[in-house]
């Protein structure tokens, strides 16, 4: 257990010293200007999606596509979750920066996007806390379950409404926003498909 908790704290602050030393970088070659803290907003977006979706998908993925790969994706479902929290957390402080400084990003935004993205961060966070053993132990198996799986859709539904926005309105973000689609057709057959598979060794499960 031990090692295990070592593994989530060397992918938090890998994920977090690698996003310092590229925003570092950005800032250098670019300047601190709008331009670049939009494209940072815009990156740590991506890679939150990206790191999300496998995590939240994988295990429909592995249910219909048996190999090493989704396996292993499989049994890293824990460090993707937390690898999206700290990607997603550089995007908050970014846009914070954006509002304080630069846009009200936050001022002109409707009030139903800042309370439903308020509550997929506090639903990240939390899910955040209850992946590593302390916090688990914390609540019942069942509550657990419930929790991941409430944030997990609460998250997808935030990101596939800011996609689908992209595609329909502005003419852009069709690869994520086929990424997180896929993430609900996955989900949605292994419901309708369900049998009792052999799932790969997981130190947790979403």
């Amino acid at each position: 257990m031990n090692k295990l908790i070592r593994q989530y704290w060397r992918v938090i602050l890998g994920v977090a010293l690698g996003t310092t030393a590229f925003t570092v970088m950005q800032m250098q070659l670019h300047g601190s200007n709008e331009e670049s803290i939009r494209f940072l907003i815009r990156w740590t977006a991506k890679m939150s999606v990206v790191c999300f979706s496998l995590a939240f998908g994988i295990s429909s993925v592995f249910h219909f596509f048996k190999n090493d790969l989704t396996a292993w994706i499989f049994n890293y479902r824990p460090h993707l979750g937390l690898a999206f929290a700290v990607f997603h957390t550089f995007h908050l402080v970014f846009l914070v920066i954006l509002q304080t400084h630069i846009h009200p990003v936050f001022t002109l935004a409707k009030t139903s996007s800042l309370i439903g993205g308020g509550i997929a961060y506090g639903l990240m966070y939390l899910m955040v806390i209850t992946t590593f053993y302390k916090g688990k132990t914390m609540m019942r198996p069942g509550t657990w379950r419930i929790l991941h799986l409430i944030g997990g859709y609460w998250i997808w539904a935030v990101f596939f409404r800011s996609y689908f926005k992209q595609v329909f309105l502005q003419d852009k973000g069709y690869l994520l926003f086929i990424l997180i689609s896929l993430v609900l057709v996955f989900r949605i057959l292994r419901f309708f498909f369900r049998e009792k598979d052999t799932m790969p060794v997981s130190d947790s499960s979403h």
